[in-house]
Order: structure tokens, then C-alpha cells, then sequence
């Protein structure tokens, strides 16, 4: 008997997994594709390609495409080492979940599916190219390294959507943008130290949570800090992936007295002002060991960088209503010795806005010494006025659902935008089911919607 989707993505869940993790899931695909006979191929960056002939003989070959790896980020007090730990899965009701961790649905779904109907022989579907990437979250490296030549399929079904009845058709472009400041002068040893964390903010997906102006931890720290006036600053971390937006932060201060209960006013007044869904937020502190500081003059611009750089929502559309233009998110920051490094994503659906608002960020940089790399650099995905593809799964899903599916476009970053950059002719759309707060540890699966979008996937495939 063949095994469900969920069979395969509670198998994927036990397997470390994390984004630069992937070489186990990797073999998994291949040792599947072995064990059942499928021509299979896998490159040195671990993408797997397999091949699996159609049910009914029939010409048409179709591209199944998802991402092997996952964004990492778990709860204060839990103690997972995602480099070598499964995922603690839990089910509520209609939801899947990992305790206090991010469930990894968000690319696990796709690469469930996809096993599923390989596995099936009772499924039917033309000729079968499932593509699976890594590295995706971290800039569609990946899919920016795998070589197409291999694939013949024209229609290509991205699953790597979290909102079912919605059908995808187009994305805007990105780049990740790493910043390196570091201190003019050397650490000198600091006096009584402040451990100050700010946690608790919902977070999410910059390319598709940002637009709801979720505070940034970091962003939020760096103001109380910088306007409590902290003179000299051990260390500041916080955030886990540049597409992140992130939920936690923390920093070591030199204190003085009276500074722990000024930058507990200074939060009740910035909380008062936050929206109702960012009211979770704590800030706690408490007495650390002394160790090396910033100076003086370091720390004040080290606070002043972060403060004023651009983030959050740039532009919005002219032309599409509610569409998200241009953006830009500071996801993560960790201090290294005398160094702090800072991971930042741009998206823009306007290569120009994209390219300025880079200019903008490097020119603030360059203001303190600070330098900026970029790496993962992909390109819009445009809509096709025609699209077979595209209209196959709208009619099915009508059938399925007795009602029309919406199609949209989305500010967050696609691989249909790199496999369309190298093969214009690809004839993309993105789908999948409801998952809720990804990148997150309350992201979490609905089982409900799972199964429908699976039907709708395998009646899909029927169809072609």
C-alpha cells in the first residue's frame, strides 16, 4: 500500500533540514527514488530531480517543483538543535504543528505531495518531472544553480503557497543584502552589565506578512536603547533569517543606575502604541556579566545605523489595488567580536525600485563605515495572458469547489521567477494549502485544507 502525503512529511520532519542542512534530506529523495526505480538525478548543490513515466502513455510531461529546506526558529526554552534533531510533531484539532518550532510546512507540503504521487499507482498524471531545490529560504540558491537542461516540461506546478483557493500567476524579484559594520575602535572592558530582551512580537514572512506592519524586535530594541541614551553596548542579536521579520532581540548594556526602569517606561509608552496583534510583546532585563564594550562613540553610531536605515513597506502599487510594490526587511543581526553583521531582504515587482532602494541601504551604510554584499539576486515573475496551466486548474477547481479560484500575484519571492528567467517558456503557476504564521514557532498546517488541495492536485494531473 502506497503512503500518504502525510506519511512522507512526518518522514521528512524527523530529518534535519534547516536551510545549509540539506544533504541528508537530499539522499532521502534519491535512496526513494532508488528503492522504487525511478531515474533520478542529484547535483553537487543537492537538488534531486526524478523522473517517473505517465500513467497512460500519454506525450505530456509536467514540472512538480517544491524546496527541501526549511526556516529554523524555535521558542525561548526550547532546545532543539535543528543541525541534528527532528521536528516534535503534534496535531489540534484540524492543525499540525511542531512544538515550539517551526513546522517546516512551508516547503515540507510540496515535497509530501510530491513523494505521494510518485509513490502511487493508482494516481494518474502525464509524464513526471519532480523538482526539488534547497536553499530556498536563503536566497532560491538552489534553483539559481540547477540546470534545466534535463527537464522538457513546459507546464510547471510550484507548490510553495499558503493560501488555499488562491492560484499565484506572478511574484516580485529580490535579493538578500548583508551589511558588515565594525567598530572604529577596539572593546575596552565595560563596568556592571544590563542583559536587556525584547520578545514575544508575532513576526513572519516579510514577503507576505510585512505589508501588515508587524513591529521588527530588532528595530524596536535598538530605539529603546538608543533613546534611553545606553552609552556603551556589549553585544545586540536578534532575528533568525533575512526573510524572517523577527520576533525576539536581545542586547547587553553597560548599565547605570536607574537604566533598567527608564527602558521600562520607554517600552510602555512604545507599546501603548502598537497594534492590538503586537500586544504579546515582553521586555525583560536582568544583571549580566561584565565583558568587553563598544566605546562610547562606537556604540552611538552602531545605534544610529540601525535606527535610520530603511525598512518595512517602500512603495506600494500603482496599478494592482493593495499590492505590495517594494520592501525591505532587517531579519536578522548578530554581533561577532568587534564586528556586527546584519541580514536584510529586498523585494520588488519594479527592477528600478529594486536597484534604488539597494543604493539607498549602501549609501546609508557607507555613512558609518559599514560595507554591504548581496547575494541570491532572482527576477520578477511575469504573468502569461495565456496560460493552459493556468486554466486547467481554475476549471478543476470550480468542479472541486463549486466556485471560482482567485488569482493573484505576491510580494514574496517565488523559484517560478528563476525557472522562468531560464526558461521563458515555462508556463508557471503556484499553489497550496492554508498554513498559517510560517517562519515562525506558531506556524502551523490545516489538514482540512491539505487533503483538498491534494485532490486538486491529483485531479489536476489527471487532467493533463
Amino acid at each position: 500500500m502506497a503512503n500518504t502525503y502525510l506519511d512522507f512529511f512526518k518522514a521528512i520532519a524527523a530529518i534535519p533540514h534547516g536551510s545549509g542542512n540539506t544533504k541528508a534530506i537530499s539522499d532521502y529523495c534519491v535512496d526513494f527514488a532508488k528503492k522504487r526505480g525511478l531515474r533520478y538525478l542529484q547535483d553537487e548543490s543537492n537538488n534531486v530531480i526524478i523522473f517517473k513515466d505517465a500513467t497512460n502513455g500519454s506525450d505530456e510531461t509536467v514540472i512538480l517543483q517544491g524546496h527541501l529546506d526549511m526556516v529554523c526558529v524555535q521558542k525561548d526554552g526550547r532546545s532543539i538543535d535543528f543541525s541534528h534533531d527532528g521536528l516534535d510533531l503534534r496535531e489540534d484539532g484540524d492543525f499540525l504543528f511542531a512544538d515550539g518550532t517551526t513546522l517546516g510546512g512551508d516547503d515540507g507540503i510540496a515535497v509530501a505531495y510530491a513523494l505521494a504521487i510518485l509513490d502511487s499507482d493508482k494516481i494518474k498524471h502525464p509524464n513526471l518531472e519532480v523538482v526539488f531545490t534547497v536553499d530556498e529560504e536563503i536566497g532560491m540558491l538552489g534553483a539559481a544553480a540547477l540546470d534545466l537542461m534535463p527537464l522538457k516540461g513546459r507546464m510547471l506546478i510550484n507548490v510553495d503557497s499558503e493560501d488555499e483557493g488562491t492560484l499565484l500567476t506572478s511574484c516580485a524579484g529580490g535579493v538578500r543584502a548583508d551589511l558588515k559594520w565594525t567598530a572604529a575602535d577596539e572593546k575596552t572592558a565595560a563596568g556592571d552589565c544590563l542583559r536587556v530582551t525584547l520578545d514575544g512580537l508575532p513576526g513572519g514572512h516579510s514577503g507576505t506578512e510585512i505589508d501588515k506592519h508587524h513591529e521588527n524586535a530588532v528595530l524596536v530594541l535598538v530605539k529603546l536603547l538608543k533613546a534611553a541614551g545606553v552609552k556603551r553596548l556589549v553585544s545586540i542579536d536578534g532575528g533568525s533569517a533575512d526573510n524572517a521579520i523577527p520576533t525576539a532581540c536581545t542586547a547587553v548594556v553597560e548599565t547605570e543606575d536607574g537604566l533598567a526602569e527608564t527602558l521600562a517606561a520607554l517600552f510602555a509608552d512604545a507599546k501603548a502604541g502598537f497594534a492590538a496583534s503586537e500586544q504579546s510583546v515582553t521586555l525583560t532585563t536582568a544583571n549580566a556579566d561584565a565583558a568587553p564594550a563598544f566605546s562610547e562613540t562606537d556604540t552611538a553610531a552602531l545605534l544610529s545605523l540601525l535606527c535610520d536605515m530603511p525598512n518595512g513597506v517602500i512603495a506600494m502599487s500603482e496599478h494592482v489595488p493593495g499590492l505590495l510594490q517594494t520592501s525591505l526587511n532587517l531579519g536578522m543581526l548578530e554581533t561577532k567580536g568587534n564586528c556586527v553583521l546584519t541580514g536584510h531582504a529586498l523585494r520588488s515587482s519594479v527592477q528600478a525600485e529594486k536597484e534604488l532602494l539597494l543604493a539607498a541601504l549602501t549609501a546609508h551604510a557607507a555613512v558609518f563605515g559599514a560595507a554591504v554584499s548581496t547575494f541570491g539576486d532572482y527576477p520578477a515573475w511575469e504573468y502569461k495572458p495565456e496560460s493552459r496551466l493556468r486554466d486547467t486548474i481554475l476549471r478543476c477547481y470550480e468542479a472541486q469547489y463549486g466556485k471560482p479560484m482567485a488569482i493573484t500575484a505576491i510580494h514574496a519571492g517565488l523559484e517560478c521567477g528563476i525557472f522562468c528567467g531560464k526558461k521563458p517558456e515555462l508556463d508557471c503557476v503556484s499553489m497550496g494549502p492554508d498554513i498559517f504564521d510560517i517562519h515562525t514557532y506558531d506556524e502551523r498546517l490545516s489538514l482540512s485544507s491539505a487533503e483538498r488541495t491534494f485532490e486538486l492536485l491529483c485531479s489536476v494531473l489527471a487532467e493533463l
